[in-house]
């Protein structure tokens, strides 16, 4: 069973309106900083607030989006499912983040093109289709908004694909570590960076475009040239310059 945003209704337990969130909450979400207060209430008062916990699909590919979905917290991972069976992640999503967001510059109806999956417990909001469609209309500079966030994720999602077509095993595990060192890494020593728990072998694995055993293959590789260390199922990033240069070339 699904509910009007395309999520499966027993995972949603926020009501419209009825959240503990205020105003000022929504507002430090750095898509919303610079728009008015009159555009920030109406959108308090019509978002549906809804709770995920970790690994509950938000959105199944190929249901259709009738609003857009915002991360209020959490971490989501996009996960497309190809042909063969096989699932990979097309990107990490955060706070601040979208997804459906391409249904409103639609006249039909947009169908999902990937699922998502909450990597850790998320606290989404979700916005109408026909009422973001009006705000739009009320407020031009939300339109202008809009446009840009879609162009940094078609570009964002691009690269990627490249990155998945062009690259060997090598560079995209090298990218892929690279990538969550820089963005959720924590320091763990001199000139050492690790990279949480909360990102599974598999998970890891998908990302990089890859098998599982290629991917642990490829990871003791690098802890025997001296790039990373791993250590009770962390990793820690002990030569960033080196593992950059295994990324290879930029696609």
């Amino acid at each position: 069973m699904f509910t009007t945003n395309g999520v499966r209704a027993d995972h949603v337990h926020g009501l419209r309106g009825n959240v503990s969130h205020t105003i000022s909450d929504l507002s430090s979400l750095p898509f919303f900083s610079s728009c008015p207060n009159s555009l920030i209430e109406e959108m308090e008062n019509a978002k549906i607030q809804s709770h995920y916990k970790k690994g509950q699909t938000i959105h199944y590919q190929g249901t259709p989006f009738f609003g857009i979905s915002c991360i209020v917290s959490g971490l989501v991972k996009k996960v497309k499912s190809l042909d063969n069976g096989e699932d990979i992640i097309i990107s990490l999503a955060e706070r601040g983040d979208f997804f459906g967001i391409n249904c409103l510059l639609s006249k039909t109806t947009s169908f999902a093109t990937y699922s998502t999956v909450a990597m850790e417990n998320s606290t989404i909001y979700f916005f109408d289709k026909a009422f973001m469609q009006n705000q739009i209309n009320k407020y031009p500079q939300l339109a202008m908004h809009i446009i840009s966030k879609l162009e940094n994720y078609t570009e964002r999602d691009e690269l990627r694909i490249l990155s998945l077509s062009k690259k060997s095993v090598r560079e995209r595990v090298a990218e892929t570590l690279v990538y969550l060192a820089s963005s959720y890494g924590k320091a763990s020593g001199k000139n050492c960076v690790s990279i949480p728990h909360k990102f599974s072998r598999i998970e890891l694995s998908s990302l990089a475009g890859t098998a599982n055993e290629t991917f642990i293959r490829t990871l003791s590789e690098f802890q025997k040239e001296g790039i990373i260390k791993l250590k009770n199922g962390c990793i820690d990033v002990t030569d960033h310059e080196e593992l950059r240069i295994c990324m290879g070339a930029v696609v």
